[in-house]
């Protein structure tokens, strides 16, 4: 039994040293987490109903049969140099205060897919929830934005020509 409780008390050891060790190497991490500067990426499901995350495959499906509006939330510049054919520039950061005509002209019920760069980007969350709260109600982002998309060898255009 005492044999038993050495390796109970080693593997606890372990363990805890594990959680310091993991919680010194994200000391940053956490500490801008306790600052709260997560809180406009994340949303309740419930606060946002019209509000989903979609995989590329989806993404994709949409993107052919040509019946949903992309936006793009990244910097002009970044679209410019590359994006999903026929999507919108919708800059998360200038949402706030210009919303294209073209998007204000669609009906609420049109179904948007919004993505970003990719990896840890926020903008497409930020710019999702932006849209919620104008009224649209069917909101798909794409969880691997356009480095995903560009991955995968799908299509892309470049320039910044919006019609």
């Amino acid at each position: 039994m005492t044999e038993a409780r050495r390796t109970l008390r080693q593997a606890l050891a372990l363990a805890a040293l594990s959680v310091l060790v993991a919680a010194a190497v994200h000391l940053p991490l956490i500490k801008r987490f306790a600052r709260g500067e997560f809180r406009e990426t994340f949303f309740v499901q419930a606060d946002y109903p019209g509000v989903r995350l979609i995989t590329l495959a989806e993404a994709e499906e949409l993107w052919r049969a040509g019946e949903t509006t992309f936006l793009d939330a990244r910097a002009a510049d970044l679209y410019a140099e590359g994006h999903v054919p026929r999507a919108r520039n919708v800059p998360a950061a200038a949402a706030k205060t210009f919303v294209p005509v073209l998007i204000r002209r669609l009906a609420h019920e049109t179904p948007l897919v919004v993505y970003c760069e990719g990896g840890d980007c926020r903008s497409s969350l930020i710019l999702a929830r932006q849209l919620h709260d104008g009224g649209f109600k069917d909101i798909r982002v794409l969880g691997g934005g356009w480095e995903e998309w560009k991955k995968a060898g799908l299509p892309e255009e470049t320039g910044d020509d919006q019609e």
